[in-house]
């Protein structure tokens, strides 16, 4: 879930920092992609914040293969909503890459946030967040296969820039057309032939294997400025958000 410093309060604390005023329960390492952090249905433990590397979470079903949920990195916590419900894991966790994530137990979490009122509004957001985000994503999923492929590129540059501001040169997303399509909801073919057609407009590249740079960014948030559910630039407030990222200082 997308416990991440909000762009109007830079000063913010992540969910980190907050847990880190207390002694974690335990320390994961995940040294390889697709190392398993704990699977969907297990009895939910601890909350996990992401020290280093990536996690993801998907949501296995018995029809197909799982559906990528989300891609969380070091401003992020994850089984924060199965820690407050006191249910199972709703979706399995593992390593997008090499990982490092601290463990707080539901006791701790329940001790943290009956004195630290931010903690607890940093979870409430995090969980309003990322139902937001999968919400949106199920709505556009009946909509074309370029605006998902966008607003899936988009999604993957907002947690970029997040932990990497600078907005001067051309974004660099370590992902595959794979990972790409699984976000999206569509297949590797038809991710690498709309890729290709966007590469031979100019708006990014593959620099090598495993990697997609955004060269003109203000293009595809042009683009995808209709299609955001939660920051529509038709209100005052996402549009001061969407001239911010269209004329960064």
């Amino acid at each position: 879930m997308p416990f991440s410093r909000r762009e109007d309060s830079p000063s913010e604390k992540t969910i980190l920092e907050l847990l880190s005023r207390s002694t974690p329960d335990t320390v994961r390492d995940l040294p390889r992609k697709d190392d398993v952090l704990y699977f969907q249905g297990d009895e939910a433990l601890f909350l996990y914040a992401v020290s280093s590397g990536e996690v993801l979470t998907l949501l296995e079903s018995p029809y197909g293969d799982p559906v990528l949920w989300e891609v969380l990195d070091h401003y992020d916590a994850v089984g924060g909503f199965a820690i407050l419900l006191g249910c199972p894991y709703p979706a399995t966790c593992r390593a997008l890459t090499p990982a490092r994530v601290f463990g707080y137990s539901r006791q701790k979490v329940w001790d943290l946030l009956r004195n630290d009122p931010g903690l607890f509004e940093s979870l409430a957001k995090g969980i309003g967040d990322r139902l937001q985000s999968f919400l949106s994503r199920l709505v556009y999923s009946q909509q074309n296969l370029e605006d998902r492929l966008l607003l899936g590129l988009l999604y993957l540059y907002r947690k970029k820039i997040r932990s990497a501001p600078d907005r001067s040169s051309p974004v660099v997303l370590e992902i595959t057309r794979s990972f790409l399509a699984r976000l999206s909801f569509t297949t590797v073919e038809s991710t690498i032939r709309v890729t290709k057609k966007w590469e031979s407009e100019g708006w990014l590249d593959f620099p090598e294997r495993g990697l997609i740079r955004l060269l003109d960014i203000r293009h595809f948030l042009v683009k995808t400025a209709h299609l955001s559910m939660h920051e529509s630039p038709q209100n005052p407030r996402g549009r001061e958000k969407w001239d911010a990222r269209l004329n960064p200082v």
